[in-house]
Order: C-alpha cells, then sequence, then structure tokens
C-alpha cells in the first residue's frame, strides 16, 4: 500500500518578521471521525516549533495552507494547493477495501489481478460493501 502524504507550507508574518511553515504529513496517522480533518494549521505550528497559546498561532491560523506533492490516494485530492479531506477519506476508503477485496480473489479463486476482470471486481467490491453495510 502507498504512504498517503502531502506538503503543507504557510508564510506569513507576525510582528515585522517572516515565518516560513514547511512539513511533509502522513495522513495515514489520521483516521479518526468521518470527515474530521486534522488540524493542519496546528501540525505546522509543531513542525515549526510554535506554541498553540500564542498570538503567533493566531496570526498563524488566519492564514491558508498551501498544499502540494500528495502521494498515494491523497493525490486524487490535491489541486491547486488546496486538499479535499472528504474526497480522500473516500479515496483511502476505496483503496482499504479493494486490498482487502484483491486478498480474496487471490486466496480464494487465484485472481491476481482484478483490474483485468472488471465484473468480478464489481461483483467482489460490492459484496464485501454489503457485509460491511457501506452499500
Amino acid at each position: 500500500m502507498t504512504h498517503n502524504t502531502i506538503r503543507a507550507r504557510l508564510a506569513f508574518s507576525f510582528k515585522a518578521e517572516a515565518y516560513q511553515l514547511d512539513a511533509t504529513i502522513d495522513l495515514d496517522r489520521y483516521s479518526g471521525e468521518i470527515g474530521e480533518a486534522p488540524n493542519f494549521h496546528l501540525l505546522l505550528a509543531k513542525a515549526g516549533g510554535i506554541d498553540p497559546y500564542s498570538y503567533l498561532y493566531d496570526a498563524l491560523e488566519s492564514h491558508d495552507i498551501e498544499f502540494s506533492e500528495a502521494t498515494g490516494s491523497a493525490a486524487l485530492s490535491c489541486r491547486d494547493g488546496r486538499f479535499d479531506w472528504p474526497q480522500f477519506e473516500l479515496h483511502r476508503q476505496d483503496d482499504q477495501d479493494m486490498q482487502v477485496v484483491s486478498a480474496i480473489a487471490e486466496r480464494t479463486l487465484g485472481v491476481r489481478d482484478l483490474e483485468q476482470r472488471a465484473d468480478l471486481k464489481a461483483a467482489l467490491l460490492a459484496a464485501y460493501r454489503a457485509g460491511q453495510g457501506a452499500v
């Protein structure tokens, strides 16, 4: 499985001092409540050694983060400096479901590449999701 990472950057000034925050974030570490994105401002602040209970942090929060260099499923959800967390969650869930279904197909049917069998892929995926209550 490919790791899901994204580069987050934020440039701002506070009290006539310029700050350039930059961090690569491992998105696989954040899979809490559905629809609840990690606090990217807080993650950048921590990476930059900024106290989240400071005026500097308040200034940081008032600026938009630029996202780039996404890997894995995150690449499908990162466009024009923006990152769509709900879309990423859907792609990540699809990838996880396909890993399970692919393993079942190989183990029980001897099918190693479900991409070559779109009908079987769709049927197994639907059955798996029905069993999960996701249909």
